[in-house]
């Protein structure tokens, strides 16, 4: 069947053609929050579902649990990142890696 001979039986039936009901829970969350959430979320990269959880809490008012907002964050193609930890270089480290590189620019790869 077509989607226009569906949408005509189902006219002619209920002389309408939204869908009906469906089951399960309601969204907790609209767009408008989604929206909010995907901004808030790529301005603090490193910020946790927990964290998101409890600034959205405070700034919209409403409780979502850490795994609605994980969902939310994987249909963006948003996931947890984790500062990269990397030891700061001595000034020694430095120079050295510095005259290493200048010893060998002109190694062909």
């Amino acid at each position: 069947q077509s989607v226009i001979s569906r949408l005509a039986s189902r006219h002619r039936t209920t002389d309408r053609v939204h869908d009906r009901p469906k089951s399960g829970a309601p969204r907790v969350t609209d767009r408008n929050y989604d929206q909010y959430l995907r901004t808030y979320a790529l301005r603090h990269r490193h910020a946790t579902a927990t964290q998101l959880q409890a600034c959205l809490r405070d700034a919209r008012g409403t409780r979502v649990s850490r795994q609605t907002i994980r969902n939310r964050l994987h249909r963006f193609g948003l996931n947890a990142r984790r500062p990269l930890q990397v030891t700061p270089l001595t000034p020694r480290h430095l120079r050295e890696r510095l005259q290493w590189a200048q010893d060998h620019v002109t190694w062909a790869m």
